[in-house]
């Protein structure tokens, strides 16, 4: 008996039905995905809030630095956490930090958890340490600057806030890099970044692009992009500010 096949109608219904319950898993996957980042970012960015606010109430309201240099251990101090000198030595990517020991440490639990939608990017993706990355970033100005010098009066007091609730505190971050290996100005990638200036297009819009923050005064919300400051090197990745360049708006 001759065996019967598939007609052209039929194997074209069928690819259609395919390709259907696949792009439908896609879109469910996506969902699942996108679900799975707004939450920890949430998370994120609530315990960072409830640690900043435990260390204000126990430092006189004066603000954490952004960033200072261990000179007895020639080791640098992020607000997030410790770098060692010697992992300094190894490429990005391959360094180690200690996120107990930055100013923070003793003040965020350790419910801290990568962001999945940093490192979806594959390839476009560079980390910057080995043994994880928060993808959240601290604004500068309440910290002393990039480089704090040790001046305490760089450092800025709640109480001088002028309105807390339009101050923002925490972010979710990253930058473009087209300058350092293995990116390019013709490859340029995504990578972690923690912190935003008047200038910096450090702010990452990751949230149906819209960025999650934390207000001085304990609240949470959204924030959109400024368009002028898209960063036009990968304008998919929606990395910008809040406000246009050299605005301090909700900065201080």
């Amino acid at each position: 008996m001759r065996e019967k096949g598939f007609s052209l109608v039929e194997l074209l219904a069928v690819i259609f039905i395919t390709l259907v319950l696949a792009m439908v898993a896609a879109g469910a996957g996506w969902k699942v995905y996108a679900s799975s980042s707004l939450a920890v970012s949430a998370n994120n960015i609530r315990q960072m809030a409830a640690g900043g606010a435990n260390y204000l109430a126990e430092h006189n309201h004066v603000f954490w630095p952004w960033c200072e240099y261990d000179f007895a251990s020639r080791e640098t101090i992020w607000w997030w956490g410790r770098e060692t000198d010697a992992s300094k030595s190894s490429p990005e990517g391959s360094r180690d930090f200690d996120p107990s020991t930055g100013p923070l440490g003793a003040y965020i639990p350790k419910g801290i958890r990568p962001d999945p939608s940093l490192s979806l990017g594959g390839s476009t993706f560079k980390p910057k340490f080995r043994n994880g990355y928060i993808g959240t970033g601290y604004n500068t100005l309440l910290g002393g600057g990039w480089y704090w010098s040790g001046n305490p009066i760089l450092l800025q007091n709640f109480w001088q806030l002028a309105d807390p609730s339009k101050v923002v505190v925490f972010f979710t971050s990253a930058q473009v890099n087209a300058f350092q290996s293995p990116a390019s100005a013709t490859r340029p990638m995504i990578e972690e970044f923690y912190g935003v200036d008047a200038r910096e297009r450090t702010v990452h819009f990751r949230h149906n692009g819209k960025a999650m923050v934390s207000f001085a005064s304990g609240n949470a919300g959204f924030l959109e992009m400024d368009e002028t400051t898209r960063d036009t090197r990968m304008p998919k990745a929606n990395v910008g500010r809040f406000a246009p360049v050299g605005s301090t708006a909700y900065l201080k």
